[in-house]
C-alpha cells in the first residue's frame, strides 16, 4: 500500500472515533475489527492499571478485581490488555464471548468484559460464584470484572441474598465511596477509571493520534502542494503544537480540568471523539467529518476556513441539533466561548485593522494567521461591516466574529492573556485564578492572597445580604433564626481571617483532589473546622458576588449551598458559646448586635441592650 493510500485509509478509520451516526466508536471490539480490516497499526492508549493487575494475578495470592467507571472509560480495553499480557490469545478474545477464562498454572482467571451485557440469570449465577470464591481463601479462581457504576450495584443487589453476596455488596459500596475494603475476609479490590485525570489522558491521546504512523504521506499529498493547504493536515499540525507550553494544549487542558472539577467527567471515548472531530470537522463534509476525497472540493469552494480546529472543538461542524445532543459538546459549550467576550477583544477583532493602538497586536494575533484568522472571507465581512453598506450581512459577520473569539481563546500567548482578560471570553471569568489556586494547593504552596480576600468578601455579602467590604474578617450574620433570609441584620460572630485566637479562614485541600474554604473556630479539639468544597462554579459565584452581583440573580443553587454553609457555621458558633458559658442572660438583659455599614463599606457592630 502506498503512503498516500495508507494515509487515506487512516483518515477513513479515524472518522470512526468521531461523533458519527454508526456509533462504531462505542465499542472496543468494533475498533479492533476495523484496524484489522484496514491493516492499520492500533492506537496505543494509556492503561494505568494493567501492570499492577498483571502482577497481582501472577502472584501466589491474587486478589479479584473490579474495574468500574462510566461508559467509555476504557474498562473493556483494560481487560483485553490484561488478557493479552497474561498470555491470552487475541483471536479467542475477539471471538465475542462475554466471559473469558484463562489458565494461570494451578489457578484460573475469569474475565468479564462487561457485567451489564449478561442476562439477569447469567449475572446472578456468576456473582454467586464470584462471592463464594472471594470469601474463600482456598479458592483457585480469581476474577476481573468490568462494570459501569450503576450496573455494578444493580447486579449485586438483584443477585440471590446469600451471606457472601451481602458481604461483597457492602465491601464494594465502601470501595466506591472511600476506596477502602472494610472486610478483610473478602479478597476483592476496585478501581474507578472515572477518577483518573481526564486532562492528562487527553494529552496522551492527542500525542498518540497526531503521531500515528498513518499520517505518513500526508505532506506529499496533492492537497498540500503549491499554495494548497489541506485542512486535515493543518488541523493536525496545530494540534501537535509547539511542545507542552503550547497555548492550545494548555487551554484545552484547562477546560477539561474545570469541567471535571464541576462534576462533568470526560471518558476516554469522548476524548477520542474530541480529537477526531477537531482534526476532521467541516460542516460541508459527510456527517460533518472530512475524508481525504472531500478535501479538494472543500478547498476549491473557498470554505476551508470552516474546518477551523477552534470551531470543531465545540462541535460547530455539526448540525446544531446534533451538537446539542452530544454530551461531549454540551460540556464544552457550557463555557460560552464565542458568545462571551470583552470590549478589548472585540475592539481588536473589529477595529484592529484601522486602529493604531491595536496595530501590533492585530498583526500578531489576526494577520499572522491567514488560514483561520485574517481569511479573505473574514477581512471582506469586516470591511463591509465597518463601512455599514446597505444590505450588508451583519449576521454573517457576527458569526465570523464568534469563530475569531474561539480562535483567540486557544491561540492568545500567555504574555497577552492578562492584558486581554482571556477568561472573559468564557462564562468563568475567575477560572484562571481558580486554576492557579488549585495548582498552589496541590503543590502545598501559599494560596494567592487575592483569592482568599475575594472568597471572604463574597461570603460576607452572602451572609449579611449587604455590600460589606470586610475581607480580613468573616462577618457571620443572622436574621434571628436559621431561616435562609436574604438580609441578615444581626451580627453573630466576627471571625478572624488571619490566624488569631484559634480562629482562621483559609483555603485548603478538600481530600478529593480539589480545595475548600475552611473556617476554624478552635476551642481545643471540641469544634472541628467547618469546610465547603469550592468547585469552579462556586468559586465563580463568590467572585461575581464579591464584585457586586446580586447572589440570587446569578445562581440560586450556589446561593442555597452557601446559606447551608452559613447555617453550619451558626450551629458551631452557638456550640462554642455554650462551651464558654457565653449564652447565658445576665441580670435580665440581652445584648443584640446590629450590623451597620460604615463610610468605608465595612460592616461594624451597633450594640443594643434589651431587657427580657
Amino acid at each position: 500500500m502506498s503512503s498516500h493510500s495508507s494515509a487515506t485509509a487512516w483518515v477513513r478509520f479515524l472518522r470512526n472515533y468521531g461523533p458519527i451516526p454508526t456509533n462504531d466508536n462505542m465499542y472496543d471490539e468494533s475498533i479492533q475489527r476495523a484496524l484489522k480490516r484496514h491493516r492499520i497499526a492500533p492506537i496505543t492508549l494509556p492503561a494505568p492499571l494493567v501492570d499492577r493487575l498483571v502482577q497481582n494475578f501472577r502472584s501466589d495470592t491474587p486478589v479479584s478485581h473490579i474495574i468500574t467507571g462510566t461508559a467509555g472509560d476504557g474498562k473493556t480495553y483494560h481487560c483485553r490488555e490484561v488478557w493479552t499480557a497474561l498470555g491470552g490469545d487475541p483471536a479467542v478474545w475477539n471471538g465475542g464471548d462475554k466471559v473469558q477464562t484463562l489458565s494461570l498454572g494451578t489457578r484460573s482467571l475469569v474475565i468479564v468484559k462487561d457485567l451489564s451485557e449478561l442476562r439477569d440469570e447469567e449475572s446472578a449465577t456468576l456473582i454467586a460464584t464470584f462471592a463464594r470464591d472471594v470469601a474463600d481463601p482456598q479458592a483457585c479462581t480469581s476474577y476481573l470484572l468490568a462494570a459501569n457504576h450503576g450496573q455494578l450495584l444493580e447486579k449485586l443487589k438483584s443477585a440471590p441474598h446469600i451471606p457472601e453476596i451481602e458481604r461483597v455488596t457492602a465491601a464494594v459500596e465502601e470501595l466506591l465511596v472511600t476506596g477502602n475494603n472494610p472486610d478483610s475476609g473478602i479478597a476483592v479490590d476496585l478501581d474507578d477509571l472515572s477518577r483518573s485525570p481526564a486532562a492528562d489522558m487527553a494529552m496522551r491521546i492527542i500525542s498518540e493520534i497526531t503521531g500515528h504512523e498513518g499520517w505518513e504521506g500526508c505532506g506529499s499529498c496533492a492537497a498540500n502542494t503549491g499554495e494548497n493547504i489541506c485542512p486535515i493536515f493543518e488541523n493536525r499540525r496545530r494540534l501537535i503544537g509547539e511542545g507542552d507550553d503550547d497555548p492550545f494544549k494548555k487551554r484545552i487542558t484547562a477546560l477539561i480540568e474545570l469541567s471535571e472539577r464541576n462534576g462533568s467527567h470526560f471518558p476516554v471515548r469522548q476524548l477520542l471523539a474530541l480529537v477526531a472531530n477537531s482534526i476532521l470537522g467541516h460542516p460541508d463534509a459527510r456527517d460533518g467529518l472530512m475524508s481525504c476525497a472531500e478535501v479538494p472540493s472543500i478547498v476549491q469552494s473557498g470554505r476551508a476556513d470552516l474546518a477551523s480546529i477552534y470551531r470543531n472543538i465545540f462541535g460547530e461542524n455539526l448540525r446544531p441539533s446534533k451538537a446539542e445532543k452530544t454530551e461531549l459538546f454540551r460540556k464544552l459549550n457550557a463555557f460560552g466561548i464565542g458568545a462571551e467576550t470583552s470590549n478589548r477583544v472585540d475592539n481588536l477583532l473589529v477595529y484592529g485593522a484601522d486602529d493604531p493602538a491595536y496595530a501590533d497586536d492585530y498583526s500578531g494575533l489576526v494577520l499572522s494567521d491567514p488560514i483561520y484568522g485574517a481569511t479573505p472571507s473574514y477581512v471582506t465581512a469586516q470591511r463591509v461591516y465597518l463601512e455599514g453598506a446597505e444590505g450588508s450581512d451583519r449576521a454573517g459577520f457576527l458569526t465570523a466574529l464568534r469563530s475569531q473569539r474561539q480562535r483567540l481563546f486557544f491561540t492568545m500567548p500567555e504574555a497577552l492573556a492578562a492584558e486581554y482578560d482571556l477568561w472573559d471570553l468564557t462564562v468563568f471569568r475567575y477560572a484562571g485564578l481558580y486554576l492557579d489556586v488549585a495548582a498552589k494547593v496541590a503543590a502545598k504552596q501559599a494560596v494567592p492572597r487575592q483569592a482568599v480576600t475575594m472568597v471572604v468578601r463574597g461570603l460576607n455579602r452572602i451572609f449579611t445580604g449587604m455590600l460589606a467590604q470586610n475581607q480580613d474578617e468573616l462577618v457571620l450574620a443572622t436574621s434571628g433564626s436559621y431561616s435562609q433570609s436574604k438580609r441578615s441584620p444581626l451580627l453573630d460572630e466576627l471571625i478572624s481571617v488571619p490566624r488569631q485566637g484559634g480562629e482562621e479562614v483559609s483555603i485548603l485541600p478538600d481530600g478529593a483532589g480539589g480545595f475548600c474554604v475552611s473556617v476554624k473556630l478552635v476551642r481545643g479539639n471540641e469544634i472541628p473546622p467547618v469546610t465547603l468544597s469550592l468547585s469552579p462554579t462556586r468559586f465563580e459565584f463568590l467572585g461575581r458576588v464579591a464584585e457586586g452581583a446580586l447572589p440570587s440573580s446569578f445562581s440560586l443553587e450556589c446561593h442555597e449551598d452557601l446559606l447551608a454553609f452559613k447555617a453550619r457555621l451558626l450551629r458551631e458558633t452557638e456550640n462554642r458559646r455554650k462551651l464558654d458559658g457565653d449564652d447565658e442572660i445576665n441580670d435580665g438583659e440581652l445584648m443584640l448586635r446590629f450590623i451597620d455599614l460604615g463610610s468605608d463599606g465595612r460592616a461594624v457592630a451597633r450594640r443594643v441592650i434589651v431587657r427580657v
